[in-house]
């Protein structure tokens, strides 16, 4: 069995997450944020990291019945190293049968894991987004057409790297935010997900 694997955040990990850290800011300066009053100089990370630690739990609760949202963590054996949101981003008004939006709400590796690789030798930046490709894949028939969207300030090079790197393009801009987009299809194909497996072996929890 690999060591990597990912499943459903729920309440019962609020605490910790509570102490989940992936802002590079709070990381290298002494001043812990939101304290310290000039300011995360990387703002765009220590949202997300507040996000995960404060609210990422609830929405998932909340939103669960409307919007399918969706908490995952990534694991490294017992190693807590990433955690993702997604949900359902489609017009309840819209055909049934597709084409279906995603949305990819955040994303984020645990600052001790950014940039290296997991025990099995995959970057952890990719073991996460295969794990939120792997879990979308499991929410729609092999037949739909799906397209996953995420938010993105122009300044957050590394999430902006990982997206292109692995299919994602800029599609729109939305107020200070790059709309980055790629089809389902395309992200399995990149991040070797197999649409046929539903939810593929490696990021089963437990099998």
């Amino acid at each position: 069995m690999e060591s990597v694997s990912w499943s459903r955040g729920t309440r019962a990990h609020q605490a910790e997450l509570k102490v989940f850290t992936c802002c590079p800011g709070c990381r290298t300066q002494d001043a812990r944020h939101p304290t310290d009053p000039l300011g995360c100089r990387t703002e765009w990370a220590h949202t997300v990291q507040t996000y995960f630690q404060e609210e990422a739990v609830e929405a998932a609760q909340e939103g669960a019945l409307d919007y399918d949202q969706r908490l995952l963590l990534l694991r490294d054996a017992d190693d807590l190293v990433g955690a993702a949101a997604h949900y359902s981003d489609s017009d309840p008004d819209d055909p049934p049968g597709g084409p279906f939006i995603r949305r990819l709400a955040a994303y984020a590796i645990a600052s001790h894991a950014q940039g290296g690789k997991l025990s099995t030798g995959e970057y952890a930046s990719k073991a996460l987004l295969r794990a939120v490709v792997s879990d979308i894949t499991s929410r729609y028939s092999p037949q739909d057409e799906v397209l996953i969207t995420g938010l993105v300030l122009p300044m957050n090079k590394a999430s902006r790297t990982c997206l292109e790197r692995h299919g994602w393009v800029i599609f729109d801009q939305q107020g200070r935010y790059l709309v980055y987009a790629n089809s389902l299809k395309s992200a399995q194909k990149a991040l070797g997900v197999d649409a046929s497996l539903g939810v593929d072996a490696f990021h089963a929890p437990g099998t």
